[in-house]
């Protein structure tokens, strides 16, 4: 939770930001958010199997599959980095960069972003919940003091802040290396197996799954910096942060929920995501209540403070898209503890609908960039929430097919 609120609160410097600048910062933090996906599946895979390694044998198949995982993960990502740089100057066009520096960081960004996970589910699979909270808690300290020093102080712009995220997530990943050292360094590791086609049909659902979700929280600003004007992907930005905000804090009850599900009762189980839906609904509601009140009456208190009442401009721009965007996410909140459910039994056979979801989704973002005219800030939302409902329909749809004997992917073996 402190990670969470430090690295939300790195926008508070968006003030010290042009507002192009600050549209192209969000938009590479959702661009980090789709890199991440590959490697969503890897963090759930290596906590069980680092809480199932009990003996030495475990311990050595374990040591292996890290080493040679982690190798996967940096050949994808240096073809990624290829393709990317080979095609540089249409993304740069594209997502109007001026500074081709800030590509080449976020680039570099995509390694230490498919790592941390791996090491982050050791720490959380052995138990070590202090330095799995301090890594996290480094990674979001860090990033929150470089960007207000490189922006405020040195006027770095979204460079800066672009610097200040990697720098945080490299401090992290290196916490973790080295508190996990003694799962990933066995000595005995020339004894231990590696079954890739076992892991590849374990982790490429979960990936999959929750790559869907993870797309359809990121996308529209990718959408969005690509289609409007410059001047306008910074308020479109600021108010997003607020609709992803209510994902990304009610995310907490849905992961609380993901063992409870996974280890009960088949009788139980429902109960329990009724019971974890309906709180995350009322949580939801009343965030969505209260950010729609105060967005309606900033514009008029802002009025009466001096120091608003200069950027009353910005702050209106602002403030009318937040309604939209909270609204907007709602259903893809509540669509995540359903998709929570599936994955935490396993039951992956649902999952191709909601990656036909998710690319629709992108269909319809794409055709929005070549219409003749340039569609407004609120039609972009619009289509999110449009699509989100849809995914929430089938998230709820396929949970009713929990009871019925899915088939599912052989586990990694324990020895």
């Amino acid at each position: 939770m402190i990670s969470g609120l430090l690295m939300f609160a790195v926008h508070f410097f968006g003030g010290w930001m042009t507002t192009n600048e600050y549209g192209l910062f969000v938009t590479l933090l959702q661009v980090l958010n789709i890199i991440m996906i590959p490697a969503l599946g890897l963090q759930t895979v290596f906590a069980q199997q680092a809480a199932l390694a009990k003996n030495s044998i475990d311990q050595a198949n374990l040591s292996i599959s890290i080493q040679k995982i982690s190798l996967y993960c940096i050949i994808i990502w240096g073809i990624v980095l290829l393709l990317l740089t080979a095609n540089k100057d249409p993304i740069l066009s594209a997502f109007k960069i001026k500074n081709p520096l800030i590509f080449y960081l976020t680039l570099i960004i995509g390694l230490p972003q498919l790592f941390l996970p791996i090491l982050l589910g050791l720490l959380q699979g052995k138990q070590n919940f202090r330095w799995l909270g301090m890594a996290s808690i480094t990674n979001g300290l860090i990033r929150f003091l470089l960007i207000g020093i490189l922006v405020v102080f040195f006027g770095l712009q979204s460079t800066g802040a672009i610097i200040g995220v990697l720098i945080g997530l490299i401090a992290s990943c290196i916490i973790a290396i080295w508190h996990s050292r003694n799962i990933w360094s066995k000595s005995k590791i020339e004894s231990g197996n590696f079954h890739p086609n076992l892991w590849i049909r374990r982790i490429v659902p979960l990936t999959l799954g929750l790559g869907a979700g993870q797309f359809m929280l990121s996308a529209d600003m990718l959408a969005a910096r690509s289609i409007l004007p410059e001047g306008d992907s910074g308020p479109y930005g600021a108010a997003g942060m607020i609709g992803r905000g209510l994902v990304i804090f009610t995310a907490p009850l849905a992961a609380v929920m993901f063992p409870k599900i996974a280890s009960s009762k088949d009788h139980l189980k429902h109960d329990i995501l009724k019971y974890t839906v309906s709180r995350t609904a009322i949580l939801s509601f009343t965030i969505c209540t209260i950010c729609t009140l105060t967005a309606l009456a900033l514009p008029y208190i802002t009025l009466h403070i001096d120091a608003l009442a200069k950027k009353q401009i910005i702050i209106i721009k602002i403030t009318t898209l937040i309604p939209y965007f909270i609204w907007s996410m709602l259903p893809l909140a509540l669509a995540n503890v359903y998709i929570a459910a599936l994955l935490a039994k396993e039951r992956y056979k649902g999952i191709p609908l909601l990656i036909i979801i998710s690319i629709s989704y992108a269909l319809a973002l794409i055709a929005l960039g070549y219409k003749q005219s340039t569609p407004s800030k609120e039609t972009i939302i619009l289509i999110l929430g449009i699509f989100n409902l849809f995914y929430l329909v089938a998230a709820k749809y396929l949970t009713k097919k929990l009871d019925k004997p899915f088939p599912q992917p052989s586990a990694v073996p324990e020895s």
